[in-house]
């Protein structure tokens, strides 16, 4: 019904471009991707069992029942 017009595709390829150039920009991307990994693995923060957003719901539901418990005596 409506036909929507297609992205125009390009094959430009740089006038003065060596092979060499070429083959050292894959071998930067390759060795910057490893450099990248290996700082990413270093900075990952340890997260804390007892702070986790479970933990901390049960730690809730069971303060509240042991409110409710207490409030059950006090009367």
């Amino acid at each position: 019904m409506f036909n929507q017009r297609k992205n125009k595709q390009f094959n430009y390829k740089p006038r003065f471009q060596d092979s060499m150039t070429d083959n050292h920009r894959e071998e930067s991307k390759d060795d910057l991707g490893q450099k990248w990994n290996e700082l990413k693995g270093n900075t990952k923060r340890k997260s804390n069992k007892l702070f986790s957003l479970p933990s901390l719901i049960i730690m809730l539901i069971a303060l509240f029942v042991l409110m409710y418990v207490l409030e059950g005596y006090i009367k």
